[in-house]
């Protein structure tokens, strides 16, 4: 008792001598900081031992708003762990790498004989993306799918493995993005959509086949999104001629693509509705061989090589020449599990008519051809369980990093889809005894109904059945109509990407 008056008297004489006293606490929190001692941040402060009056339970924490999912959220301290994707980070955070790998294991089924009915690996990669700092970011990955036979038939350069292979400088974040490598060209929604997350099996005839046929090319971009995500825009030069090649005729091409999307900034049912255009201009001397069109299932109804006369000589499409395609986007989301999307191309390309007949000797040019095409597309796609939040916005391929939170990544998604497109190419040769043929008009209509099953990003399981439709006058297309008017194809992915 005399110990408590003694400390009672204390504290009274204190208070008359500093007011303060009377309100400050006894015992200083750990985190407060005497305003005459400055603060040591690298330090971490050290909470005081628990006395008998705080040994009381802590007020529950309060439910993350996002649900169980957000729970798991990366800490800023883990150096390994999950935020969307697998991620291991250095100490202080200098480096953070993402080991990753797509496999696609792929069946195909068809009431004809050619293509064979079988399962086959689609694409096997392995891939590793990451940071260096703040500003460098690469992607460095290689594709492990067996490549067909040297002597078997040409197939299309989209169904051939490539990969992504950069380096970016990204000094202002999103905003401004410098990558030089090998990667998706800027042409078309559906040509910047990364292939693990495409809504079909096989992208669209508008960039399959007609657009951006080789997928990928060599060459330096600058992209990035402005105004808070309303405006994005790339553009690049590029040797166009495809994955894994220098410059095979010593001339580049530019490619590049903007959109807008007004509703961008907030969270309302129209967020992702987006309206774009795409423009490729190049000229080619002596280039690579004009692609092989296909089917998704890899019936071809275009190929650029051909035999013909007594003895048989060996012709071949090539690039020579200008190129010049334009393209239109269009996406209508209607909140996040229900929309409309399409897109058109439009493209003019001069081809020469050569003999290779003597692999040794350099190509004979005997002819020269234009090809005017146009491509459209246009598809609906509903979820039925999940949402289109679980997958990355389609078209965009920004770098990745490390989210605050899970965004679903371990949810069940259930997603169906209708697409309707059309193909058609006029061929003029000013040789047309040279017998190429896919000289003429080549015309192809085409319709997929597709269902998808996603295990957030992570996994895929989906099924497509196709029906194609042929017209027109090219010797291709008339013996292909010759043998059915419709070709169906069904189609079936299982998918692991990490």
């Amino acid at each position: 008792m005399l110990a408590m008056l003694a400390a009672g008297g204390g504290v009274a004489t204190a208070a008359k001598d500093d007011p303060k006293a009377a309100t400050r606490p006894a015992t200083k929190p750990a985190t407060e900081v005497d305003e005459e001692t400055p603060a040591e941040p690298w330090r971490e402060a050290k909470p005081e031992p628990p006395t008998a009056d705080k040994l009381v339970a802590p007020p529950p924490a309060p439910a993350p708003p996002g649900g169980a999912a957000d729970a798991a959220a990366p800490g800023p301290t883990d150096t390994v762990g999950f935020s969307d994707r697998l991620f291991v980070r250095s100490p202080g955070g200098e480096v953070i790498l993402f080991p990753g790998a797509l496999v696609q294991v792929d069946g195909a089924a068809f009431p004809r004989q050619a293509p064979r009915t079988g399962i086959f690996i689609r694409r096997a990669r392995v891939q590793l993306t990451g940071w260096l700092g703040r500003i460098f970011y690469f992607v460095a990955s290689a594709d492990f799918a067996p490549s067909p036979p040297a002597d078997g038939d040409p197939v299309a350069p989209s169904a051939l493995p490539a990969t992504d292979n950069y380096v970016s400088l990204v000094p202002a974040g999103d905003r401004f993005i410098v990558q030089a490598g090998q990667f998706d060209v800027p042409f078309t929604l559906e040509n910047r959509t990364a292939d693990a997350y495409t809504v079909f099996i096989e992208r669209a005839m508008v960039a399959r086949s007609l657009g951006a046929p080789r997928n990928k090319d060599v060459g330096v971009m600058v992209n990035g999104l402005l105004g808070n995500g309303i405006f994005y825009y790339s553009a690049g030069v590029f040797n166009g001629d495809g994955p894994n090649f220098r410059n095979f005729d010593n001339q580049p091409d530019a490619i590049g693509r903007a959109t807008v999307s007004p509703f961008a900034g907030g969270e309302g049912m129209f967020r992702r509705l987006t309206l774009g255009g795409s423009a490729w201009y190049g000229r080619h001397v002596q280039g690579p061989t004009f692609p092989v069109q296909a089917t998704p299932g890899g019936l071809r109804y275009l190929a650029p090589q051909w035999m013909t006369g007594q003895p048989a000589r060996t012709f071949q499409l090539r690039e020579h020449g200008t190129l010049t395609a334009f393209g239109g986007e269009l996406a209508i989301p209607f909140g996040t599990r229900f929309g409309l999307r399409g897109e058109a191309v439009y493209k003019r390309q001069q081809l020469a008519e050569a003999d290779v007949t003597l692999p040794d000797a350099p190509a004979a040019v005997l002819g020269t051809a234009t090809l005017d095409g146009i491509s459209a597309y246009g598809e609906l796609w509903l979820w039925l369980a999940g949402d289109d939040r679980m997958l990355p916005v389609p078209g965009l391929q920004l770098p990745a990093r490390i989210d605050r939170r899970y965004r679903r990544a371990f949810e069940d998604g259930l997603m169906l889809a209708v697409r309707g497109e059309f193909l058609k190419e006029d061929l003029i040769s000013n040789q047309p005894t040279l017998g190429n043929p896919t000289r003429a008009t080549t015309r192809v209509l085409s319709g997929t109904v597709g269902v998808n099953y996603w295990r957030g990003s992570l996994a895929r399981i989906s099924l497509n059945y196709v029906v194609n439709m042929w017209s027109g006058t090219s010797e291709t297309i008339k013996a292909l109509k010759a043998q059915s008017l419709l070709e169906h194809e069904l189609l079936l992915r299982f998918q692991i990407s990490l």
